[in-house]
């Protein structure tokens, strides 16, 4: 009896000493499914208004440094969701070459909760960066600009459809900075919203030509938001492609 006794108890402990350490895993390492979805007002000069929704879906590995966290995410899927008249698609060039981005996790125990937070630092879209500042070119010839997407073209290529008009081709740069900031659901799965610290985009040159205007793009941080959930370690691009949902 007191051997079994004993047992118990020792089940017990071990029960209790595994708690916290789970309670402390909000976020373990290994593979994830990041969907963004980001809501914007674009304006075109002579064509107005149209507020429109895209949507990515990386694949995110989540390792841990020492005492820290940090994330990976390749964008494997780009595309706009719901637009006005005005509709912009990407190219597959245009996706396949976006950056893979790491960056560092920021976890803070609130009260209940576990709030989640990821500066993904700046992308720069079409142009380099060249010297101290960061300027964004406005020339088709200015030096800093590339063939980004290897389309044969300057910068990097988006298509413009507006109704009654062939499909355009605009050449842009593009720079923008967001961060995620969310709470963690369950391990392994945190909501949130996006906040955009900077956007800037200007087109330097378009087919046809009278497109070549910069339109205004607004974003929408209260319709803007981002899921984070675990999936199986070997889970590809392909499969992500096909787990795309509406907003």
């Amino acid at each position: 009896m007191k051997s079994q006794i004993h047992v118990v108890v020792l089940m017990a402990l071990c029960f209790a000493t595994a708690a916290p350490a789970q309670e402390d895993q909000p976020l373990p390492p290994g593979t994830y499914r990041l969907e963004m979805i980001m809501t914007s007002t674009t304006r075109v000069p002579f064509f107005g208004a149209s507020k429109s929704a895209s949507q990515s879906i990386s694949l995110v590995q989540i390792r841990r440094a020492g005492n820290d966290l940090t994330q990976s995410h390749t964008v494997c899927d780009f595309r706009v969701l719901d637009s006005g008249m005005i509709k912009m698609v990407f190219p597959d060039k245009f996706i396949r070459a976006l950056a893979n981005h790491t960056y560092p996790i920021q976890l803070e125990k609130a009260g209940q909760d576990w709030r989640y937070r990821a500066d993904l630092g700046v992308e720069r879209i079409g142009y380099r960066n060249q010297g101290t500042e960061d300027r964004l070119p406005v020339k088709i010839d200015d030096p800093q600009v590339f063939d980004w997407d290897g389309d044969g073209q300057p910068g990097a290529t988006l298509k413009l459809a507006i109704p009654l008009l062939p499909t355009a081709d605009l050449y842009i740069v593009q720079r923008g900075q967001s961060i995620l900031s969310g709470r963690v659901l369950e391990p392994g799965r945190i909501d949130g919203n996006i906040e955009v610290v900077r956007f800037d985009q200007r087109v330097i040159g378009a087919r046809p030509g009278f497109l070549a205007k910069s339109p205004e793009i607004q974003p929408d941080p209260q319709e803007s938001r981002f899921s984070l959930s675990r999936v199986a370690a070997a889970t590809t691009c392909e499969i992500l492609r096909g787990s795309a949902t509406k907003p």
